[in-house]
Parts: C-alpha cells; sequence; structure tokens
C-alpha cells in the first residue's frame, strides 16, 4: 500500500511553507489543539482531558491567561496552528524542520518511539530499525514519526484515523505500529492488546507550537510557568497520575 503523492506533497507544503508574517496580537483565550494521543490528550466525558492538557491548563492560569481545548486530526490541527494567530497545537515533537514556523512552549515531557507488534507476532526484534522496512506500519499524515520513517524508505499507510489505525493493527492488517514508551501501557488497556518492541527509533520531545503571531510576552510566560510546574514536581506528580512515563 503506497502513500499516494499528492498527500505527501500536501504534507511537504503544509509542514514547511513560511507562514505569513503577522503582528503579535494578544486574545482573550487561546485555542489548542490536539490529536487522540493517550495519555498525553484524549476525550472523557466530552472534555480534552490527560498530561500535557492538564500540564498546560495549569501554566495558563499561572500565567494568567485563558486557553480552550479541541480534539482534531493531526494535519489539520498542525496547519490550523500554523496558519491561525491565537491558535497553538500540541504535544508535538520540535524539529529542524518545525523551528521556524511556530514560537515554542516546554518541553512538556519526553519520551522515547518505537516499532512495535503484537506479542505473538513472529518478527524479531532488530537492532537497526531498517531492517523492518518489508514489513507493513500505519500512521496519521503529518505525525513526526511517519515523517521519520518515510524519510528513511519505509512505505507507510496513513490511516483515516486513531481509531481506524488501531483497529488495521488489532486485526493482524498492519505488521507494526508506531508506539512510544510512555503510550504502551495506556494502548495496551484501552484496545485489549499486548506490544512487543521490536526497534528503537529516536527520543523526543513534546512542545506545545504556538501560532508565530503570538506576542513573545505570552511564550515567555507560558514558558515560565512550565519551568516552575517542573521545579515545584507538580510534573512529576502528573506524570504518575496519568502514568505517562
Amino acid at each position: 500500500m503506497k502513500l499516494l503523492l499528492p498527500l505527501l506533497l500536501l504534507f511537504t507544503q503544509a509542514s514547511v511553507a513560511a507562514p505569513a508574517v503577522v503582528a503579535p496580537k494578544s486574545f482573550e483565550a487561546y485555542s489548542g489543539m490536539t490529536e487522540d494521543f493517550p495519555p498525553f490528550n484524549y476525550t472523557e466525558d466530552g472534555k480534552v482531558v490527560g498530561y500535557s492538557t492538564e500540564v498546560i491548563e495549569l501554566a495558563f492560569v499561572k500565567a494568567g491567561l485563558k486557553t480552550n481545548f479541541t480534539l482534531w486530526p493531526w494535519l489539520r490541527a498542525f496547519n490550523q496552528a500554523k496558519d491561525t494567530p491565537g491558535h497553538y497545537v500540541f504535544s508535538t515533537s520540535r524539529s529542524a524542520e518545525r523551528e521556524k514556523l511556530f514560537k515554542w512552549v516546554g518541553p512538556i515531557t519526553r519520551d522515547s518511539v518505537y516499532l512495535m507488534v503484537l506479542k505473538d507476532s513472529p518478527i524479531k526484534e532488530v537492532s537497526d530499525f531498517k531492517a523492518l522496512k518489508k514489513y507493513s506500519v500505519s500512521g496519521q499524515l503529518g505525525d513526526q514519526p511517519v515523517v521519520f520513517l518515510q524519510q528513511n524508505g519505509f512505505d507507510v499507510f496513513i490511516s483515516a484515523d486513531e481509531e481506524a489505525r488501531m483497529k488495521m493493527f488489532k486485526d493482524k492488517k498492519m505488521d507494526m505500529d508506531i508506539m512510544t514508551a510512555a503510550s504502551q501501557e495506556t494502548y495496551e488497556k484501552n484496545w485489549n492488546l499486548k506490544y512487543r518492541r521490536v526497534a528503537f527509533l529516536y527520543d523526543t520531545e513534546y512542545w506545545a507550537a504556538f501560532n508565530r503571531a503570538t506576542p513573545d510576552s505570552v511564550i515567555n510566560k507560558l514558558n515560565k510557568a512550565i519551568t516552575e510546574l517542573r521545579t515545584n514536581g507538580t510534573l512529576e506528580k502528573l506524570a504518575i497520575k496519568y502514568k505517562a512515563k
């Protein structure tokens, strides 16, 4: 199964095109957008919750600012934050390609990314992930691990959403899954399955990426608040609460 060229071009243009220059402007409330990615961000009783969500919410309170949260498909959230003042996207990896597209708050947390299989899969663990190119794997368009695998020659099947991706994997229509160390336990519980790690991909940090029109004063206040939450032990307590370690 091959990723169609138009989709690849769509992501390339969306992720690297420089955003228009807009004069800094303060907003009454900033719109935070994210994807379904437990335990960091997910919905519960119609509300966006999770480790990253609560960290950001507390940071806004400390900074004397207001925010709200919505759950979107990843690429749509990414582009909305990039193109629309007053918006930001989280939990996102900070990469060289993305650096100049946003203003950054964080890091919120750290994580490690793996290729994993179902526990009873015949696929063996390898020291070099590139040895697994012959096996099928899926992900969502624009996700950093998907881009990483594509850049390293993997033919990644693009799923419509997280539920569709996980259903294909559980039904063994995909050989491997992209999963993180911090998310593994939550996904195993939510989908009633057991993972086995077959290859390490990379370590990462998750950040909140703000539209470039956001005033530096807002970014500075939020970064200061995140630092205080880390220093006083709040981030550690939240990581234990959400099993985000």
